[in-house]
């Protein structure tokens, strides 16, 4: 069983994710954070949208991630954000160490 995992998050824009991007680092629910800038498609509320939106990858432990998401509900701008938790099975040594190392312990 995995003890990693990355949870995948939307935002508008930049502007909207940074300061919950800074809450996660802060309170060491995650050891990083990336954003990509994608094309989202979808039906909101009977209505088919085509919106500009980030995408933030955080790299975190699998244990944390009851904490992680509830700390996104509570502070996340979306009526319903996009949260999902896609566990990792192998990455360098070295690289989850480091997470081990940036993360709270539980």
């Amino acid at each position: 069983m995995s003890k990693y995992g990355i949870v995948l998050t939307t935002f508008e824009n930049e502007e909207q994710a940074k300061p919950i991007i800074s809450e996660i680092l802060t309170s060491k629910l995650a050891a990083c954070v990336q954003e990509i800038k994608i094309k989202s498609h979808y039906t909101w509320k009977d209505e088919l949208c085509h919106e500009d939106e980030l995408l933030v990858l955080l790299k975190t432990k699998k244990e944390l991630y009851p904490q992680l998401e509830k700390k996104l509900i509570e502070i996340h701008p979306y009526e319903t954000a996009e949260i999902l938790f896609v566990d990792v099975e192998s990455g360098s040594k070295a690289y989850l160490a480091w997470i081990d190392k940036q993360t709270k312990e539980m």
